[in-house]
């Protein structure tokens, strides 16, 4: 993958996502009160209104809840991608968190099917999540 793409920028909150992924590991924020994933990270929990927080390692595992194939070029550093299939996933976790990746398969996921999770480095920066069958 070229490194002219977009990447994402980690801020505050997001940082040790991403700096979890870069050391190959899974891991997203959980509060400490009362043990709720959260997801997307942030400076209080939606559950118990707690500023505690850790970073959880996760299975890796989850199902596949939703799909998208694009064909058309929304971004010209993405045109020889296209197409490309992007997936929604559940964690094995918690039933209400969903995480949002690429598709590595050489076919179509599928509903509730179960998956895996691969980070793929992009710099040496920035490892992004991808989704593969299990």
């Amino acid at each position: 993958m070229p490194n002219d793409r977009p990447l994402p920028h980690p801020d505050r909150d997001s940082a040790p996502y991403w700096d979890s992924l870069s050391a190959g590991r899974f891991r997203i924020q959980r509060c400490q009160d009362c043990d709720t994933l959260r997801w997307p990270p942030r400076a209080i929990c939606n559950r118990c209104h707690s500023f505690s927080a850790d970073w959880h390692l996760l299975s890796g595992e989850g199902r596949i809840v939703s799909w998208t194939r694009t064909h058309q070029v929304f971004a010209p550093a993405y045109k020889d991608d296209v197409p490309y299939t992007v997936v929604q996933v559940r964690i094995a976790e918690q039933d209400d968190v969903l995480l949002i990746g690429g598709w590595c398969a050489d076919r179509e996921p599928v509903g509730d099917e179960k998956v895996r999770v691969r980070l793929i480095e992009r710099t040496p920066d920035i490892t992004l999540p991808y989704w593969e069958p299990i």
